[in-house]
């Protein structure tokens, strides 16, 4: 348990660091989950059902799931991704510097 509790030590350091502090868990696990997708798939833009799906943000209902994602896109940490009709994300220009 104490390498854990280290390892979330050092964590919540380098998003301090990255000036991400401002930022609730639901907002920097959606933001993680959408980078990690991003680069998974060569920089391609992220589905919202794989975002849902995905296991850090799995446990998330779909209301607050929306919500996550609209208040990034507001901030500027995503952006919805152009020419699609289904709901698909890249991240934004604050986004991307993470």
């Amino acid at each position: 348990m104490t390498t854990v509790a280290r390892l979330r030590e050092l964590i919540a350091t380098l998003e301090r660091d990255l000036g991400l502090q401002s930022l609730s868990a639901n907002e920097l696990n959606v933001l993680y989950v959408v980078r990690l997708l991003s680069d998974e798939v060569n920089n391609l833009d992220a589905e919202a059902a794989d975002i849902r799906d995905h296991t850090i943000t799995a446990s998330m209902s779909q209301p607050t799931l929306n919500r996550t994602i609209r208040s990034l896109i507001e901030k500027g940490y995503l952006e919805p991704a152009p020419n699609y009709k289904t709901k698909r994300y890249r991240l934004g220009p604050k986004g991307a510097e993470i």
